[in-house]
């Protein structure tokens, strides 16, 4: 399998192609930057694997929840690409793709919470499955910090910079077995995810890659000017 991947929900930019079973990644936390860095690094990457677009099976892409603004740049790419390549496109939660980033250092269970401004967090569960695969074992959702529980699991670990930006969240973080603050959702992270979701699904059509925002006033708020931009 032949994938290429980018990353844009967060602070963080990342791109990584999967080619012979081997994972390049070029991956920057970077914030405001990633307009500057995405293309030029799609061209790169694809240069070094002496890769052509047409010799991809599909492209994979961070769908969000994130920021409203690096979404849309990486989604942007993403369908540009494909339609330029007649590829298809898998989309892939930003929560689970940085949960999917601790796999096999040991963390089976952990609880996501990302920084989504406004002085909320998007936030979702996933548990380890078959020892491979990060799946959700709760709803993602946008909410206040201090309305964030762990899923029971005596084990979670806290990820996501949420847990360094929100007392309510420091104070959670008493109640879990760790926390990660500085973990964010990386392209060889969505690889895997995308790997196991292509294990069950067609690749979508190129017009499908859209953001999932979570938080339904976020386009209103920035064509209007009102409120925080992500």
């Amino acid at each position: 399998m032949k994938l290429l991947a980018i990353e844009t929900a967060t602070e963080s930019c990342s791109v990584a192609l999967l080619a012979g079973g081997e994972v390049i990644e070029y991956y920057q936390h970077a914030p405001r930057r990633h307009a500057e860095l995405l293309l030029p690094w799609v061209q790169k990457i694809l240069a070094e694997a002496e890769f052509k677009f047409s010799s991809l099976d599909a492209i994979a892409f961070s769908r969000g929840p994130g920021s409203f603004t690096s979404l849309r740049i990486g989604i942007g790419v993403v369908q540009g690409l494909a339609w330029a390549s007649d590829l298809g496109v898998v989309p892939i939660s930003s929560l689970a793709a940085t949960a999917q980033t601790v796999v096999g250092q040991g963390i089976n269970s952990t609880l996501v919470a990302l920084d989504a401004r406004m002085s909320e967090v998007f936030t979702g569960s996933f548990s380890v499955d078959s020892g491979v695969i990060m799946k959700p074992v709760s709803k993602e959702r946008v909410c206040r910090p201090e309305d964030v529980q762990p899923n029971g699991d005596n084990e979670v670990f806290g990820l996501g910079a949420g847990f360094a930006r929100y007392p309510a969240l420091q104070e959670l973080s008493g109640s879990l077995a760790g926390t990660l603050p500085d973990t964010w959702p990386t392209a060889s992270s969505v690889i895997e995810l995308a790997r196991d979701w292509l294990g069950h699904n067609e690749p979508l059509a190129a017009e499908l890659a859209q953001p999932v925002y979570l938080r339904d006033n976020v386009a209103k708020k920035q064509q209007t000017g009102k409120g925080q931009e992500l």
